[in-house]
């Protein structure tokens, strides 16, 4: 027995600070979107080792092969498969050593595409109205507008709703607001009542502030005809015009 009782702990140490491959945190958090199998992601880090540990940029399939329970063909066929998925290339790059151009295996490809992962996850961290800010800076001002309206920041699924006004029905972002300010007046500020709003108009073909104020107009003439009572002046003329609970 070795005369130093210390002596795993020695090699723990080594393996630990002078035998480490660095591997990209994001390469085995999100593998699966780039359609990578396990398989595939163990080849890509024997590539990282080759050139961190090897200095070897462009290791043979034979060379792979010897750390893996596969042969070299069997890793070549998942070389092939990884360069055609774009993941994987094979670019020159300039050996001072030798001073000759030499091949090289480049991940630059799949370091891009997980750039573009996490991109994408910190836009869906951040709060509604700053990404839509980010994304549109229309549809930013949107939730700006309703979120200091509401008081506090959108729900999900009210930025959801938002979203879809904005993109999906040709409405233009002056008359969304206008019907938040309908909702207001109302006393019923909630997304619901909004979109009743938004879908009278559309059924209407209301396209624009003006129209939406002249069709209002017209409604408030037939109820003023009907019931012979007095007409609601200035902002208040909005409040009855349409109902809580809208109709299908």
């Amino acid at each position: 027995m070795p005369a130093n009782d210390n002596w795993p702990s020695a090699i723990i140490s080594s393996l630990l600070e002078d035998s480490t491959v660095v591997v990209p945190e994001p390469l085995l958090k999100y593998y699966n979107r780039l359609g990578l199998t396990e398989t595939e992601v163990m080849i890509i880090i024997h590539l990282l080792r080759w050139r961190q540990i090897e200095h070897d940029r462009f290791p043979s399939p034979e060379k792979l092969s010897q750390y893996l329970s596969m042969d070299s063909e069997e890793v070549k066929n998942i070389l092939a498969g990884l360069i055609e998925k774009k993941l994987l290339s094979v670019e020159p790059y300039y050996s001072p050593v030798t001073g000759r151009w030499l091949n090289a295996f480049s991940l630059y490809n799949l370091w891009e595409k997980l750039a573009h992962i996490l991109t994408r996850e910190s836009l869906l961290q951040t709060a509604p109205s700053e990404q839509a800010a980010t994304v549109d800076p229309g549809l930013g001002e949107l939730y700006r507008i309703f979120e200091k309206e509401f008081g506090r920041p959108l729900s999900p699924i009210e930025s959801s709703q938002l979203a879809d006004w904005y993109h999906n029905t040709n409405l233009s972002p002056e008359l969304i607001i206008e019907a938040l300010k309908r909702a207001v007046l109302r006393g019923a500020l909630n997304f619901r009542y909004i979109d009743s709003i938004l879908r009278d108009w559309i059924r209407h073909n209301i396209r624009t502030v003006q129209e939406a104020i002249n069709y209002d107009d017209r409604l408030l003439s037939k109820k003023a005809g009907k019931k012979k009572s007095s007409e609601a002046s200035g902002d208040d003329k909005y409040r009855d015009l349409y109902r809580l609970d809208p109709e299908p």
